[in-house]
């Protein structure tokens, strides 16, 4: 789920800024220990869960190995969102719900056959939970299209709502990268029309839901993924989109990937001026921007990045802040969850600090991970807190599958 900085950043001109040595901390202090639930502190924590096997590499992927629902801790959710159905023939549908190829292509992945079931154990365990399904993703096609005509959103819609019937789902999630799309181009079709028919489709789809409201007596939400970025806000409707929706969910995540000049910051709260791609962008830029548009705070969730971006190769300077790499450590970023059991046990990295971003990183003298930890998250649910926010989004659930950091984004939200 890239949002616009990350490419931004790495497509910058690098500026010739300096940064003072940070402070190496091989741990973080325990900040607060409490076994704080949804209940206990009212705002929205609203997880995507992955419907692809479980892992940071495509050789763990492999495995075909899923996410059961006795590993899910829904008392700390509000939401989760199954994620991905994508668009077929202008319907919706999970593809790994079919058998798909492996990464090499010399064998296939099982596929996510018992998915619903999981679901439905989930749903059982957790009664207050929305349990929603996530349509879109990063690259995912067909938007664009489908959103044309008043039949062809008729059509879309019809195969999700069968899809939230069959399975007692509770709500949609639209997240199309990107509507009208970035200057700089996505690779999905867009339109200057999408303007006009992305807020048609929600406005649909959140009629279509009403009117199931009526025949089963439920309450359905709406929600939509946003970037953290200002182009979003110019070239769509935001207004139009704001009432079709219960709740825009910022990514604000991917400031920095393996498409960067540099290493950075994944996921930071506030820039960093020594960060040599564009004086720096943070997450309360990106919330800054919906606010300022008028978004109502209440309808806006705080992206949180549960998984880290790693680059090898990385020049022994400033602590590999802000420097140049060869490579990729982990090509599509790397889970929480390996972090604790690959790096932070691992005495060759280090742990610093970026006191004016609030982010951590690791690094060992070649790989530099930066990712995100209970220091960083005590920042963004204080800042959530500050600015009324409805709540937070977490990218995603199987990043953290030991819940660490669900349960510290609980204690600090409280």
């Amino acid at each position: 789920m890239r949002t616009l900085i990350s490419v931004i950043a790495g497509s910058l001109v690098l500026a010739g800024c300096a940064t003072p040595e940070p402070k190496a901390e091989n741990t973080y202090p325990e900040l607060q220990k409490t076994n704080a639930v949804v209940q206990d502190h009212g705002k929205q924590v609203v997880s995507y869960i992955r419907t692809w096997p479980l892992g940071s590499t495509v050789k763990d992927m492999d495995a075909g190995v899923y996410w059961r629902a006795d590993q899910i801790r829904c008392e700390l959710l509000t939401t989760l969102n199954i994620s991905f159905a994508q668009i077929r023939d202008g319907e919706a549908y999970i593809k790994e719900l079919e058998v798909q190829p492996n990464s090499d292509k010399s064998g296939t992945v099982p596929p996510f056959t018992n998915l619903w079931q999981e679901v439905a154990k989930v749903q059982q365990k957790c009664p207050h939970l929305k349990t929603n399904l996530s349509i879109g993703g990063w690259g995912a096609e067909g938007f664009s299209d489908l959103s044309k005509t008043p039949e062809s959103r008729a059509k879309f819609i019809a195969s999700v709502l069968k899809m939230v019937e069959a399975n007692q789902l509770t709500g949609v999630d639209i997240d199309w990268e990107y509507p009208v799309g970035p200057d700089w181009g996505v690779p999905i079709k867009t339109s200057a029309d999408d303007r006009e028919n992305y807020p048609a489709l929600l406005e649909d789809i959140r009629a279509a839901l009403d009117k199931l409201a009526t025949k089963t007596g439920k309450k359905y939400q709406v929600s939509v993924a946003v970037p953290a970025s200002p182009w979003f806000v110019q070239k769509n409707n935001i207004r139009r989109i704001e009432n079709a929706v219960d709740y825009l969910k910022v990514m604000a995540y991917d400031y920095y990937g393996t498409w960067s000049k540099t290493t950075g910051h994944n996921s930071n709260l506030y820039r960093n001026p020594s960060d040599p791609a564009w004086g720096g962008w943070g997450s309360d830029q990106g919330m800054q921007v919906y606010l300022n548009a008028g978004v109502k705070p209440q309808k806006l969730l705080l992206g949180l990045a549960y998984y880290g971006r790693g680059w090898k190769g990385v020049s022994n300077s400033n602590s590999g802040l802000f420097q140049k790499f060869t490579g990729a450590a982990y090509e599509d970023g790397v889970t929480y969850t390996d972090i604790q059991t690959k790096f932070l046990t691992n005495p060759a990295y280090k742990r610093y600090w970026d006191e004016t971003a609030k982010a951590p990183w690791l690094y060992n003298g070649d790989v530099f991970i930066s990712y995100e930890d209970q220091e960083g998250l005590k920042y963004k649910a204080d800042y959530a807190k500050k600015h009324e926010l409805g709540g937070v989004m977490i990218w995603e659930y199987a990043h953290d599958m030991n819940g660490e950091l669900l349960q510290a984004t609980n204690n600090f939200l409280r």
